[in-house]
């Protein structure tokens, strides 16, 4: 059995920075890993990785947008090869409210269990200012000014709708993203902690 920890946030607020920074430096007695699930789909899509769904891909040039259950079982196919009594750190997934249900079945049929949720917060500025200070991101061109307003606010309609349907279902812990990111880091352990803490 795995825990499992969704991280959210806008882009830019450091999800995958302090998912990655705790996969790497782990926690005692517990392995950590992340997932994010972007990150996952495009290396899917791009040979890098086998998997179930490596037949799930658009036509070339196309963006698509994948069935809510193909996405869990992509997390889920990752999530089912981790060793018990590790913990998973989920990163931007379910990002839609109507995903959640299924995020949380999969989960409880494959004998996992769901923590909570690390919500990082950052205001439009500051999301802004760091997408477009961090030049490419894998897989991705330089992103403009325009598509960094559209997933920020994406973060808005969808997303936190998201949020709220996981904090119905499980602890839901806002770390203020904005401070230093060391400052953030502090937070963002000990949400993790916490969340453990209280499984």
């Amino acid at each position: 059995m795995a825990e499992i920890i969704v991280v959210h946030g806008p882009p830019g607020s450091g999800k995958s920075i302090h998912s990655t920074r705790l996969s790497d430096t782990g926690l005692p007695g517990k392995q950590v890993d992340h997932i994010s699930a972007g990150d996952r789909l495009r290396a899917i899509r791009t040979g890098r990785v086998d998997s179930a769904y490596k037949d799930v891909n658009p036509a070339p040039g196309q963006r698509m947008l994948l069935d809510h259950s193909i996405m869990t079982g992509v997390i889920f196919e990752y999530i089912n090869q981790s060793p018990d009594n590790s913990i998973l750190l989920v990163d931007g997934y379910p990002r839609f409210a109507e995903a959640v249900e299924g995020f949380v079945g999969a989960a409880k049929a494959n004998n996992h269990a769901l923590l909570g949720c690390v919500n990082l917060e950052v205001s439009k500025q500051v999301s802004l200012e760091r997408v477009l200070g961090r030049g490419t991101r894998l897989g991705e061109v330089n992103v403009s000014l325009s598509l960094a307003e559209k997933r920020y606010q994406e973060h808005l309609d969808f997303t936190l709708q998201a949020i709220a349907a996981l904090g119905k279902l499980t602890e839901v812990i806002k770390i203020d993203a904005e401070p230093a990111m060391e400052v953030v880091w502090g937070s963002f352990c000990q949400a993790v902690l916490t969340l453990i803490g209280h499984s």
